[in-house]
């Protein structure tokens, strides 16, 4: 019975960073492209 809690609890810690980490992953990716379409406009309104 302890092993199916253990199992249990590693596969929803596993899987909550797992999804932690793509969520910060894919942010970070929009975030990027924002700021690189900002520094674009910026720029063209400066000249």
């Amino acid at each position: 019975m302890d092993n199916v809690f253990i199992i249990f609890w590693v596969g929803l810690i596993l899987g909550s960073i797992a999804w932690y980490g793509s969520l910060v992953f894919t942010v970070g990716i929009k975030a990027g492209r924002d700021i690189r379409e900002m520094i674009k406009s910026l720029s063209k309104t400066k000249d």
